[in-house]
């Protein structure tokens, strides 16, 4: 049977949507974030079923606020993880009405021969990707409202999946050298100011940070006036650990500065990036930190091998269960309440 992965989304049996986050489960349960729930004001659905976000926004501060309701109302959908040392929302099977696979509708969408028009976009997005990288159009796959039935035609965005690290990095380079091209461009200069308030109202980040974040971004734009997002997920091969393979214990927050040596897992969320010769200029000291991760996808695919970033997250001592350990830095915990980064380094060196 195919893994529950990053991007799937699950229906309970309340009609809640909850789209699944990352690969590594615990017994019983899949970790996932609530999206979408039954609303007769809601904005999404069709045929006397309509839906509405429970989110403002997919920052840290939000999804806190999503648990928290989810704690109130409905405690069956948190969890305590004693391998993560955090609370979460993680559905239990038992509650689990429907399974959606982005892989699976999108074939659906490629056989079918009634499509709204933003079905008619999603296939020719997929097709015009897939001629431009020679990536298989199966390595595809339709995640977010247009998955679940409950888009809007008038409104909704494309959201993408594209599977297997070599066919995602194919993915980013061939929207690198296509932006501005007839059919993909980046957003409107109204849009692009937009998305910068934003960040810097919900991020720490200066105008001008946001400013480097957004040029570096390569998952994002416009397809023939829609707009589309593209996430990498791991093949069932790719994935190689199981919940509970190692174990995480929280050493306080800390600031610094590292060199990037490894990217290969950066695109993928959590995103990884291998980094060596941390100088921790605040909190807890230790003598190597071996990776930065990062479970905001703001920082997914940014920096390149070589590149010094500075960083503001979560310490943890990560251990195997062999006994062996080492240190990372988190982005996107909870005790950060949005306040932690990924940063180049450059932008403070240059004046």
């Amino acid at each position: 049977m195919r893994r529950m992965k990053d991007r799937d989304f699950l229906r309970t049996l309340e009609g809640f949507l909850f789209c699944v986050v990352g690969y590594s489960h615990p017994r019983g349960r899949v970790v996932s974030y609530l999206k979408y729930v039954p609303s007769g004001e809601g904005k999404w659905g069709k045929r006397g079923e309509r839906y509405t976000r429970t989110m403002p926004d997919y920052t840290i501060p939000s999804l806190l606020d999503n648990l928290e309701m989810l704690r109130r109302s409905y405690p069956q959908y948190v969890f305590h993880s004693r391998v993560f040392n955090i609370q979460m929302s993680a559905v239990p099977y038992d509650c689990i009405a429907e399974r959606y696979l982005p892989e699976v509708k999108l074939r659906a969408l490629f056989n079918s021969k009634e499509l709204d028009p933003l079905q008619v976009a999603t296939i020719e997005l997929v097709s015009y990707l897939s001629r431009e990288t020679g990536v298989s159009k199966d390595d595809f796959g339709v995640t977010g409202s247009i998955l679940t039935d409950i888009h809007n035609p008038r409104f909704s965005d494309i959201d993408l999946t594209v599977y297997g690290g070599a066919n995602a990095w194919r993915v980013k380079e061939a929207l690198k050298e296509k932006a501005g091209s007839a059919s993909l461009r980046r957003h409107s200069e109204q849009r692009q100011r937009e998305t910068l308030e934003r960040w810097v109202e919900n991020y720490p980040l200066t105008v001008r940070e946001a400013e480097e974040i957004y040029n570096r971004r390569w998952n994002y734009g416009h397809f023939n006036e829609r707009l589309f997002s593209i996430h990498a997920v791991r093949r069932d091969e790719e994935i190689v650990e199981r919940y509970g393979g190692r174990r995480f214990f929280p050493k306080g927050m800390v600031e610094g500065r590292a060199e990037v040596t490894g990217v290969d897992e950066s695109l993928f969320l959590p995103c990884t990036y291998k980094v060596r010769g941390l100088e921790i200029a605040r909190g807890k000291g230790v003598e190597e930190v071996g990776e930065v991760v990062s479970y905001d996808g703001l920082y997914a695919g940014l920096f390149d091998r070589g590149e010094t970033v500075s960083v503001r997250g979560k310490l943890e001592e990560v251990v195997g269960k062999g006994g062996d350990s080492y240190f990372r830095v988190l982005i996107g915990s909870p005790e950060a309440k949005g306040r932690d980064y990924i940063k180049p380094s450059w932008l403070y060196t240059n004046g």
